[in-house]
């Protein structure tokens, strides 16, 4: 560039004395932008000679791993003895002179805007600066120039592309003449100008090439009734010309519909509209544009869309269920796995008058659906170890205990856990070979054989007490009985026939017969003898068939009630596993959705199926806590193959 503005001084003091002076112009192009300056350069430089003098011009690619000849520029620091004797200084270097030993590179035709169109061609600006094609009427290299996979925004796009024909038209005038400041709307629609017929040229080139040749037509050319308007950008015809409409409305600009400029059209569309659904953003789009199978590519956009996902999208898809566990099916003795709950505060009265809260802690049985219930005045761990020592003293002493995270009540919610991380619980229950087990957070559904029998009891709360205020002594004689209706309930189907057998029931598993009706008395008993005197060989005779009659519930337990749970084994959901690790959620909360936290998944979870039913999540305030996939909602689409 240096020598380029040298020139024009140095010939106009010697090259005008001497006309036949043969000029040989070399420049170093660092990059595109000192090409523009160097046309702004010649153009000078042509006007002042007459553009006679100048024979050649090269562009000399320096490439770091090309080893390149030897330039003047680069005799500094060599011996005085040896810039002598290589001249130099008066001829340059030995290869400048020998036209066979000159660089050979191959040049990429740069981008020229619109604004030069009415240069080409002239001697001006070098035939290999301009670079068009004449069968598309759009330039070439916009794509090299403006990588327009990089924007997500239609606006910034456009901007970008019209400062940038700003400044290849800046290049051109002097310095006075030269525009700066906001990008004005004329330098707006010279842009989209550009852009709509790069995409044209990139979908629709054998399209515009029949419009033009008018020697065959192509169907869509047809069917649209294509036609070139004076811009050179395809537009639609149709049978609405007499409607009353904008020009604009009438002939549309057709667009491909799965082009990267015809997304950021729709984006734009969509988000200036006011984030509407798909009928009102494709109502939008078609007064000035024709999309091609326009509502897929318009619900593909919303589909995509950070903030109607916020409001409207829908959380991961749970996998299908799977088999259920194997604590639930096996043949062990009864509260060997124990699910544990509590209702919330019920209201009673005391002896005084004063009124006081009592609780509801529930026990039951995984494999037999037996319950037991206890009434406590208060959630400190104090009541529960009480409580738990009563029910292992009457039922027996539990293997596993599974609980929830307490989150269902809000105001139990801190004591409760507060009660299950106890230390002195803990080690009571490691202490009798007990296992403690919480179920995720907020995945009730996980704790469904126990949260059923939870409502079962509050429903019988309900029509037994109704409006009653009782006292604690008479809430716990009705809570008992409330434990005995629930253990006689039926856990396969009851038949109508006599002949087929009763239903079995969670008490005939535990203790042979049903509690809510008299045993049957076997055992004669003299109206003057005691119970010892009675025969010991009856007593042992009972025992034996009660043993029996547990052993054949059992046997109907797994015969009847194992395969009656087949029939409501659901098999729903999806097995794709959308969710990966640094996906962006919203987590599921009670209050509006506008106000759920966003976390990042740091880890997920898979069950033994190897499905993925829970993540590890971080919200913003840096807290780990564990949720389903059902209650995280991803903000960001992510298709089959991970993208």
């Amino acid at each position: 560039m240096t020598g380029t503005r040298l020139f024009r001084p140095v010939y106009m003091q010697h090259g005008q004395k001497s006309p036949q002076i043969s000029t040989l112009l070399f420049e170093r192009r660092h990059c595109a932008a000192s090409s523009y300056n160097l046309l702004k350069e010649l153009e000078v430089i042509q006007q002042s000679v007459r553009n006679k003098h100048v024979d050649q011009y090269k562009h000399l690619e320096i490439l770091s791993n090309t080893r390149q000849p030897r330039r003047p520029a680069d005799t500094w620091g060599i011996s005085k003895r040896l810039h002598e004797e290589q001249h130099l200084a008066n001829g340059g270097p030995e290869w400048i002179t020998d036209t066979r030993r000159w660089p050979i590179w191959e040049t990429e035709p740069l981008l020229v805007n619109t604004i030069l169109d009415e240069h080409a061609g002239t001697e001006m600006v070098p035939s290999h600066v301009l670079h068009t094609d004449i069968s598309t009427g759009s330039l070439l290299n916009l794509q090299s120039v403006i990588n327009i996979s990089d924007y997500s925004s239609y606006r910034r796009l456009l901007r970008v592309t019209a400062l940038v024909q700003r400044f290849v038209k800046n290049c051109k005038l002097p310095h006075k003449e030269q525009i700066y400041g906001t990008v004005i709307a004329n330098e707006l629609r010279c842009a989209e100008n550009l852009l709509l017929r790069h995409c044209q040229a990139t979908e629709y080139n054998d399209e515009k090439k029949s419009l033009k040749s008018r020697m065959f037509r192509i169907p869509l050319v047809k069917q649209l009734r294509l036609f070139i308007d004076s811009d050179d950008i395809i537009r639609c015809g149709g049978g609405i010309n007499n409607a009353p409409l904008s020009e604009m409305t009438k002939f549309p600009i057709l667009l491909p519909k799965k082009h990267h400029i015809t997304r950021l059209i729709v984006k734009d569309a969509h988000i200036t509209h006011l984030n509407s659904g798909v009928n009102a953003t494709v109502t939008h789009i078609r007064q000035k544009y024709w999309i091609p199978a326009i509502r897929q590519c318009v619900q593909t956009v919303v589909r995509k869309c950070v903030t109607c996902r916020r409001v409207v999208g829908r959380a991961f898809r749970v996998p299908e269920p799977p088999p259920l566990p194997k604590m639930k099916v096996e043949d062990t003795p009864p509260f060997t796995v124990t699910g544990v709950d509590f209702t919330g505060a019920l209201y009673v009265k005391q002896t005084n008058g004063n009124e006081t809260k009592a609780y509801i802690f529930l026990f039951t049985c995984a494999i037999t659906r037996a319950v037991h219930l206890e009434v406590v005045t208060d959630l400190t761990k104090e009541s529960f170890l009480c409580a738990f020592r009563r029910f292992v003293n009457r039922k027996s002493l539990p293997k596993l205990i599974i609980s929830d995270n307490a989150t269902t009540f809000v105001a139990a919610s801190n004591h409760l856990k507060t009660l299950m991380e106890s230390t002195s619980v803990q080690e009571t229950l490691s202490g009798m070979g007990i296992k403690w087990r919480f179920i995720p957070q907020r995945v009730s559904w996980y704790g469904g054989w126990w949260e059923r029998l939870i409502g079962l009891t509050k429903v019988a709360l309900k029509k037994v007490l109704g409006r009653a205020y009782v006292t604690l002594e008479s809430l716990q004689t009705i809570v008992t009985e409330i434990e005995a209706v629930l253990n006689d309930r039926p856990l396969t189907y009851a038949s109508t026939d006599l002949n087929d057998p009763a239903p079995i029931t969670p008490s005939q598993l535990l203790y042979g017969r049903r509690v809510t009706t008299l045993p049957h008395d076997d055992v004669t008993v003299d109206a003057g003898s005691t119970v010892a005197a009675a025969d010991h060989a009856a007593f042992n005779r009972m025992a034996r068939r009660r043993e029996l009659l547990i052993q054949q519930f059992y046997r109907r337990w797994k015969t009847e009630y194992l395969t009656s749970l087949r029939e409501h084994h659901r098999m729903s959901g999806s097995n794709t596993q959308p969710i990966n690790t640094g996906d962006v959620v919203q987590i599921y909360d009670d209050g509006p959705r506008c106000r759920w936290k966003l976390a990042v998944v740091v880890d997920v979870v898979t069950g033994r199926d190897g499905h993925v039913r829970a993540a590890k999540v971080r919200t913003s305030n840096g807290l780990y806590t564990l949720r389903p996939i059902a209650k995280l909602y991803p903000l960001e689409v992510i298709s089959a193959n991970g993208n």
